[in-house]
């Protein structure tokens, strides 16, 4: 099976290179026979898309909090209730009746660990959560401190800006020199399908 599937993976790598090379054959020999329309093509088809454009809505704070904090009571006592809930049926219900309804690919110990794990840390986390709906309930200003030093906001768009810069440096030697250029892409191709198709 392994011995399969590395050569899929090799034959399609293959037949990739083939087909770059051809086309890179092609690039080179518009550039030495028409340049100018080449050049034209090449510029039509590398149309820049900035994802930075497209992120920034992303990238933009949402301010919940005014809203958060002007209906606080209402919000504490929807946390209250349903961590209460989920509480109460943690509590009250037996994991380990839901083992004979899982795969059984998995050892019964194997389950009966991993569903044990899953209770507790849904119950730590329902705790927690019933504690944070009392404090938002009786008194909201106390989260005021917290909430200001956890949401530090952090702009993954300001932090990957290089990333997004054009890098022209390669495009205005091939447009300063298309047929020296054509010369080295058409040799390299040749070169290159030479000793590959045979292999076919």
């Amino acid at each position: 099976m392994d011995n399969m599937l590395s050569d899929i993976f090799f034959d399609a790598g293959f037949i990739f290179i083939i087909i770059g090379t051809f086309f890179a054959l092609v690039l080179g020999l518009g550039l030495i026979i028409a340049p100018a329309a080449t050049l034209k093509l090449n510029e039509r088809i590398n149309t820049r898309i900035s994802l930075r454009k497209k992120t920034r809505a992303i990238e933009t704070p949402i301010q919940s909090e005014p809203f958060f904090y002007k209906h606080s009571k209402i919000s504490g006592l929807v946390l209250i209730i349903g961590s209460a809930f989920v509480l109460y049926t943690l509590v009250t219900f037996n994991e380990q009746t839901l083992i004979p309804y899982l795969p059984k690919s998995i050892s019964a110990a194997a389950w009966s660990w991993l569903l044990q794990a899953g209770h507790i840390f849904f119950l730590v986390t329902c705790t927690f959560i019933l504690l944070f709906g009392l404090v938002v309930f009786i008194r909201p200003s106390e989260i005021k401190r917290f909430e200001q030093a956890a949401n530090h906001w952090i702009s993954t768009r300001q932090h990957f800006a290089s990333m997004s810069k054009d890098i022209n440096f390669t495009n205005k030697l091939v447009n300063t020199y298309p047929r020296g250029f054509g010369i080295g892409i058409t040799v390299f191709s040749v070169f290159v399908l030479f000793l590959l198709l045979p292999a076919l």
